[in-house]
């Protein structure tokens, strides 16, 4: 071999000093290189599944908020509705109350009408009465009993 130039003893020296560098290397190069870039995959890896689970998150709360604004819209209509409702009932009792109050207000005034007609009729006829009395003793004296003077004097009165 040494006709071809090749040392013997220059590659094996070679081949020790390649191994030694290859352990040296791999002690104290390869493998913390290869842990830190192991643990630089797991934090990406955690960060992704931090993320998913964050947007899952993110979901799951966007759903219930809209469930639970749905279930508020319904509820505020519900009230609306029921409001709407008390107030039409209650309208319509305080057009009620107010109609038999103005009904009740207007027979009260009728009859007290009614009433004080009766009253100036009765008195205008006690009046009529005594002037028609008084009007036949002057015209006819004392000719006319009492019983003549009431037939003539409610006869008058019935033709007014």
């Amino acid at each position: 071999m040494e006709s071809l130039g090749i040392d013997l003893k220059l590659i094996i020296a070679q081949l020790i000093n390649f191994g030694i560098l290859f352990f040296l290397l791999s002690k104290f190069a390869y493998k913390p290189i290869m842990n830190m870039l192991d643990e630089r995959q797991k934090k990406i890896e955690q960060g992704l599944a931090d993320a998913e689970a964050s947007a899952k998150k993110l979901a799951d709360v966007e759903t219930e908020t809209a469930k639970l604004m749905e279930k508020t819209s319904k509820d505020a209509d519900q009230i609306m509705n029921n409001a709407k409702a008390a107030a039409k009932v209650e309208a319509a009792e305080l057009i009620k109350k107010a109609s038999d109050q103005a009904e009740r207000t207007t027979k009260n005034a009728e009859s007290e009408a009614k009433s004080a007609k009766d009253n100036v009729i009765s008195e205008a006829r006690k009046e009529l009465s005594s002037v028609i009395v008084m009007a036949l003793d002057k015209i006819v004296g004392k000719e006319l009993s009492e019983d003549q003077k009431k037939n003539l004097t409610a006869k008058a009165i019935m033709e007014l």
